[in-house]
């Protein structure tokens, strides 16, 4: 009796397995991506060192501009001619409220200081982010006419654009 009760037990167990599919349907599934060209701009003060100048020598500056993009996007960056520019020459100047006094300076696109930074594509910079890694880019400084500065506290603020 014990050995026809497992017979039984096995034959229920084959006949309640897994049950036969009738038939099978497939379809596609898109998927996208949509990558738009961005880009991010990242600037750092302009500051001249004018500690107890003498003579009229110029002082030099430096900074950098970083420029970060969509891969393969190409930029150029203007810069205007900041908040006190001289009348229709528009030379940069610094100004301060102590003195009432104005300081002459410029920003170059090339380390000898003879290309000034500007804006259009004469006086821009432009570039191309290549693999999307940040480019940056030297920004170079000068004050002319040391010996005619009144001493105090001088500042401007530019206006660094990237169009892309």
């Amino acid at each position: 009796m014990r050995h026809i009760t497992s017979i039984a037990v096995a034959g229920a167990l084959g006949v309640s397995g897994t049950a036969a599919l009738a038939g099978q349907v497939t379809n596609t599934l898109p998927v996208r991506v949509r990558v738009t060209t961005g880009c991010s701009l990242q600037t750092r003060p302009l500051t001249f060192d004018a500690t107890g100048i003498t003579g009229t020598n110029p002082i030099d500056a430096t900074t950098t501009i970083t420029v970060k993009c969509t891969p393969n996007t190409d930029f150029d960056i203007d810069i205007d001619t900041g908040l006190y520019a001289n009348g229709a020459s528009a030379n940069r100047r610094m100004f301060s409220a102590l003195t009432s006094s104005y300081v002459s300076y410029d920003v170059y696109r090339d380390s000898p200081r003879n290309n000034v930074w500007g804006r259009g594509k004469t006086r821009n910079v432009a570039g191309n982010s290549g693999t999307g890694a940040p480019v940056e880019f030297v920004l170079y400084g000068r004050v002319q006419n040391t010996g005619k500065i009144v001493a105090g506290d001088y500042s401007d603020t530019l206006l660094v654009t990237l169009n892309f």
